[in-house]
């Protein structure tokens, strides 16, 4: 039981880090930065915004660059964070 809850909470949690990185991305559609650098500046631990972040590359909204020992995201389309705001809203009404 204790099992589930956790791994509905990790769920929950990594939905809402997500969400936090999609509001950033459109406030600041320009910025370029590491999963360190982002964890600093959404007071996340990085561990936890590494999936999070990877999710959101895997979907194609986010671009993976960098060389082999840094990888740099940044936001592939603003019209990619409308859009997926928006499917979101309309499975949850």
């Amino acid at each position: 039981m204790a099992e589930t809850i956790n791994k509905d909470l990790d769920s929950i949690l990594q939905t809402v880090i997500r969400i936090e990185l999609l509001a950033f991305f459109q406030a600041n559609p320009y910025t370029r930065d590491t999963a360190s650098g982002l964890a600093l500046r959404l007071h996340r631990p990085c561990q936890q915004l590494e999936l999070a972040l990877q999710a959101l590359s895997a979907l194609g909204i986010l671009e993976i660059g960098g060389t082999s020992k840094v990888t740099i995201y940044r936001l592939r389309s603003a019209d990619l964070i409308t859009s997926y705001f928006q499917e979101h809203c309309e499975k949850n009404t």
